[in-house]
């Protein structure tokens, strides 16, 4: 197992991928589940089934580098060559300087875990748990947008606004109202808090 030092110190960021190219090489069945994770939220995805002869030059090309063969000895390859250039890189066998979670996007939100590559199965499950224990989470998150702009105009101690946004999302009748469906009746259970 892997020890805490200062050159493993990952901390979660969100990217703006919609001006980066993504290098995938290995086409394997984990390379086309982190293929899948770019796919359509960056502006090229590559994927390459073996490393090519020019290796140096279609690294250059991308901005992030996802190694995922099914050899260490290649992607040790793939990766020393990312860090040569100083880039993004992703080991399917191996560390790199960016982990890919387990996510699940929606239109209000992305979730996000990771457990830094010790255990996949766990971050898919805790995901998966929060996904559907929470079917309307996205819902909420709009519902709190729109109470939150109202609170500004009339709440006018931050503090407050806070512990109302708080009290909203311990209601259970909210919840179950948007579980419903009913986002007027959620939202008329959430200003009884004001």
């Amino acid at each position: 197992m892997r020890e805490f030092d200062q050159s493993y110190c990952m901390i979660p960021l969100m990217f703006d991928l919609s001006s980066a190219s993504v290098l995938v090489i290995g086409a394997g069945a984990v390379g086309q589940r982190k293929a899948a994770y770019f796919a359509g939220r960056c502006k090229e995805l590559t994927i390459l089934d073996t490393v090519p002869e020019s290796l140096s030059d279609i690294v250059a090309a991308h901005d992030f580098i996802v190694a995922a063969t099914a050899s260490s000895e290649e992607n040790e390859r793939i990766i020393g060559e990312a860090r040569v250039q100083n880039k993004w890189y992703n080991c399917a066998t191996g560390i790199g300087n960016f982990l890919i979670p387990a996510a699940h996007f929606e239109e209000n939100f992305t979730l996000a875990v990771s457990t830094n590559g010790k255990a996949p199965a766990t971050a898919g499950y805790i995901r998966d748990k929060i996904r559907d224990d929470l079917p309307a989470l996205s819902a909420m998150i709009a519902l709190q947008e729109v109470l939150r702009s109202e609170l500004k105009n009339i709440v006018p101690d931050q503090t407050r606004r806070a512990e109302i946004l708080r009290e909203v999302l311990a209601d259970e009748a909210v919840w179950e109202a948007l579980d419903a469906g009913d986002k007027e009746t959620a939202l008329l259970l959430a200003r009884r808090h004001i």
